[in-house]
């Protein structure tokens, strides 16, 4: 009796599947017939001289931009939601600031969710097997966070990027304060002259400075976007001008001269760390080639350990070993970053 609830539970999905196929096949065809009157018509029509129309993949990209707003505009109403969503913002680039929010992140990762259950469902109804509400769950929670691990590695890059051209600013600002230009027209200076993570990010600094911010408001903001430690010292430093008083010229002929010992510095200690670095990162690589060989070798290899309880508990006591090797090696590697 429970097969036969599974086998109806199975064909009612696959039901759904061949209609939803059978729809995009109707779409389509309708789509080719307007196509095909379109081509026939444009014999007799004049075309215009500007070119106005709307290529496919633009349709897609509107399509989908529309249905997030959408989602959006539901969701937004939960305050949990909206507030879990403002986490975003800071990954929102400058010239996205208009069309783009931080609840757009939330839509797009529970769009990402569904579309990763309806393929773990159809999966499963190809291969005639019963669903889980355990594996639903779990494709929908993969689906969910699988685009945070983008936005991290793209944030990091962001970081290095922001980093490595800090020192370019700071010594634009600096020449352009010694030149007799005030704050915003130094920064805005910098917006101009550099592109890139950096540019983006003196460009929203610029626009908190058009709303009236203070420049120590406003590089707390630009330290609350990008977490970096260079420009906590230069909000720190700006923090202490504005209380105390000085000459900001000098305070930024500081900054600068900071930052340029400092960077020589980190050149240095790469030099002398690269060799230790990439036997750290060799022997990171290590265990998971030597495993990739021997499950070419003998795919049997590691069941005994797979199936066995004693097997299991050696396995979990390795990843924790490595993953607290990795954790003590990068705290003594990080000399190569000094701060």
């Amino acid at each position: 009796m429970k097969q036969s609830g599974v086998l109806i539970e199975i064909f009612v999905v696959q039901l759904i599947i061949i209609a939803v196929l059978i729809a995009v096949l109707f779409y389509a065809i309708k789509a080719r017939r307007y196509f095909n009157l379109e081509r026939k018509f444009n014999k007799y029509s004049v075309t215009p001289l500007t070119n106005k129309e709307i290529s496919f993949g633009d349709r897609v990209v509107n399509l989908f931009n529309r249905l997030i707003k959408k989602i959006s505009s539901f969701i937004s109403k939960s305050k949990v939601l909206s507030d879990y969503g403002k986490r975003y913002e800071k990954h929102i680039s400058f010239d996205s600031l208009e069309t783009t929010s931080g609840i757009d992140f939330i839509s797009i990762k529970f769009l990402l969710g569904f579309i990763t259950v309806i393929l773990y469902i159809i999966t499963l109804a190809f291969h005639s097997t019963g669903l889980s509400a355990y594996g639903m769950i779990g494709c929908f929670l993969v689906g969910f966070f699988i685009i945070d691990i983008f936005i991290y590695f793209i944030y990091n890059r962001k970081r290095k990027h922001i980093s490595d051209d800090l020192l370019k600013a700071i010594i634009i600002m600096n020449n352009s304060f010694m030149s007799g230009a005030s704050i915003m027209q130094a920064v805005e200076i910098v917006k101009n002259e550099l592109d890139g993570a950096i540019g983006d990010e003196f460009k929203k600094i610029y626009l908190d400075m058009t709303y009236g911010l203070t420049i120590e408001v406003v590089f707390k903001r630009f330290y609350e976007r990008v977490k970096l430690e260079d420009v906590k010292f230069i909000a720190t430093s700006l923090t202490l001008l504005n209380k105390t008083g000085g000459n900001i010229v000098k305070v930024f002929k500081s900054i600068e001269r900071e930052f340029v010992d400092k960077k020589k510095l980190n050149d240095e200690l790469k030099t002398v760390t690269a060799a230790s670095i990439f036997v750290y990162r060799f022997l990171l690589a290590v265990p998971f080639v030597i495993c990739f060989l021997i499950y070419i070798l003998n795919p049997s290899y590691f069941s005994p350990m797979m199936h066995n309880p004693l097997g299991i508990a050696v396995l979990v006591a390795i990843v924790v070993l490595y993953a607290i090797y990795v954790v003590v090696i990068k705290k003594v590697m990080k000399v190569n970053q000094y701060e």
